[in-house]
């Protein structure tokens, strides 16, 4: 199973965002997940090309930051490019996890805007996370986050997974005319 993380934020040291998605990283990687992660604003010249990362992917995390309002310009690019270079029918069958996090506010909008783009673009989304933080320290002061961020991490493989049989087994079913 492969899931690319496609990261929208600044990089900034204290980014909520990365924390969650260095957790997620970690926790899909111990299930033997491949992860690959796209930082956009590394990859800010090449956006428009990135649509073609999703073809290897079983499932994707849509990560960023709200420092201000929105989801922030290269995401919006990211999707921008998804929707007119992505290839439809395989974003049809990718399941996406929004990741945002806010110093300010507007986390559960940003999330919502990911989650109806993704559904837009013809993906599947899942629940995701989302949060205020306006200090990194309480990752490490409060550990029932880092259980939340796990659990969602563990939900975006085991949806992959069941998708995953779900397809084969409709596949056998298709070969065989058991349906």
């Amino acid at each position: 199973m492969k899931i690319n993380i496609y990261y929208g934020g600044r990089g900034l040291m204290d980014d909520p965002t990365l924390y969650v998605i260095n957790k997620m990283q970690s926790v899909l990687e111990e299930l033997h997940v491949e992860v690959e992660r796209y930082n956009l604003y590394e990859l800010k010249n090449t956006i428009p090309t990135l649509p073609q990362t999703l073809k290897e992917a079983d499932g994707i995390i849509l990560a960023t930051t709200v420092e201000w309002h929105g989801i922030g310009g290269y995401m919006s690019q990211f999707l921008d490019a998804c929707w007119l270079y992505g290839d439809k029918e395989k974003i049809a069958g990718i399941y996406m996890c929004p990741v945002v996090m806010s110093t300010t506010y507007g986390e559960r909008e940003g999330k919502l805007d990911l989650a109806v783009a993704w559904e837009i673009l013809g993906g599947l989304p899942c629940t995701g996370v989302c949060g205020y933080i306006a200090d990194t320290a309480i990752f490490e002061e409060n550990e029932s986050y880092g259980m939340i961020i796990e659990k969602k991490a563990e939900n975006l493989y085991n949806e992959n997974k069941i998708s995953a049989n779900a397809k084969s087994c409709f596949a056998f079913c298709l070969r065989n005319s058991f349906c």
